[in-house]
């Protein structure tokens, strides 16, 4: 859509982060896809905060962060953040990782990054419109990438905006086929070229070289997410259902 423009989340942009359609829920501070036990519930703590925007600016060094804004230029000429996806390796997010564990079907290879989190304000009238659009702009990132695959795990409810994945129908509408599960838990996939990469094995390795101090380099490495983590499948975790009380 010729209006709109997509960014990659960075540290000034974190807090612009359009509200989610759940009411209490809050992109800044939910942890849900990142622990098994987690909340979207809005909190006050600012420890919370910075963890989850630590977390969706990780794989900044190696290839780029874990999130993507969709913005609009409104009438007064302020540009407006209109949608908001989350995605990463399923290494990042335990709880697809153990939905998926669901679909023996799935295959394991090529290791698929997810979409977690796919939301456009209710305010917005084009809504579907702009959320097919800021899927397109992610597969294109991730395809920039290298990654082959990619999933998303909606759910069928009368209101498939309340769920943080979003709603099936704007997946299918960006070219995502149902992979496993039924109408109530779909696996939704796209397969991507991954050939178009620029960032290659070179790229991945000097994003993580810390400043050279003399004997420092190659030893230690910085601590976070690996080239490794990014194109693999995490350990298979055995835990509670990671479907929640939804």
């Amino acid at each position: 859509m010729p209006d709109l423009e997509f960014t990659l989340i960075d540290e000034p942009s974190f807090d612009v982060i359009p509200a989610p359609a759940r009411p209490g829920a809050r992109c800044q501070t939910c942890d849900y896809w990142e622990r098994l036990d987690g909340s979207r519930e809005a909190s006050n703590s600012s420890a919370a905060r910075e963890l989850k925007r630590s977390r969706l600016l990780a794989g900044a060094r190696l290839a780029g962060a874990y999130g993507m804004l969709a913005w609009r230029t409104d009438p007064d000429g302020e540009r407006v953040a209109v949608g908001w996806a989350q995605f990463g390796p399923l290494s990042a997010y335990p709880r697809a990782g153990v939905i998926r564990e669901r679909y023996p079907e799935l295959p394991d290879s090529p290791a698929p990054w997810v979409i977690t989190c796919l939301q456009v304000p209710g305010e917005v009238t084009d809504r579907e419109s702009v959320a097919e659009a800021l899927l397109g702009a992610v597969c294109d990132e991730l395809d920039r990438r290298g990654i082959t695959a990619v999933e998303a795990y909606p759910e069928g409810v009368d209101d498939p905006w309340l769920p943080s994945a979003g709603p099936a129908t704007v997946y299918r509408m960006a070219g995502f086929d149902r992979a496993a599960g039924d109408d109530r838990f779909p696996v939704l996939r796209r397969e991507l070229v991954g050939t178009s990469a620029d960032v290659g094995w070179g790229d991945l390795l000097s994003r993580t070289k810390p400043t050279d101090k003399g004997d420092e380099w190659p030893l230690p490495l910085p601590k976070g997410p690996t080239e490794d983590d990014l194109f693999r499948l995490p350990e298979k975790p055995k835990r509670p259902n990671p479907f929640g009380d939804d």
